[in-house]
């Protein structure tokens, strides 16, 4: 079963900064968080679901990344990876084909609370499916 076995910060090419990624197995992907969103995370039955919550502009964004998804741009591990030798990778982006996204903000995220809803909850209402 796969896992995540790492995270931390990557160079990408193209982009103005690094941006946080994890490696599961052999792949690096970069996970779509900015610097004032919290992140959840777990990989089930071939996806990386990825949960981003962003309170202060009312935002929460699940992401589901297929596991088999080829890695298509090139960046450099930057900080952060503690198991994973500082090399020049090919990164899975947050952004390819195949990735589904749900965002709810706005009015829907404060009268739905979901500032303060776990993942679980979180996901179940978005997807309609138990995560774990």
């Amino acid at each position: 079963m796969e896992e995540t076995q790492d995270t931390g910060k990557v160079w990408c090419k193209g982009f103005a900064r690094p941006v946080h990624a994890l490696r599961i197995e052999n792949k690096i992907f970069a996970t779509g968080k900015s610097e004032d969103q919290t992140i959840e995370y777990w990989v089930d039955k071939g996806f990386l679901c990825v949960d981003l919550n962003e309170p202060k502009k009312e935002i929460r964004v699940a992401k589901k990344l297929p596991l088999d998804l080829d890695p298509t741009i090139p960046g450099t591990l930057f900080n952060g990876f503690t198991h994973t030798k500082h090399a020049d990778v090919l990164i899975v982006s947050s952004e390819q084909g195949r990735i589904e996204e749900e965002i709810v903000s706005g009015e829907t995220y404060r009268l739905g609370q979901y500032d303060s809803m776990g993942s679980k909850e979180f996901w179940d209402k978005v997807w309609g499916l138990d995560p774990r």
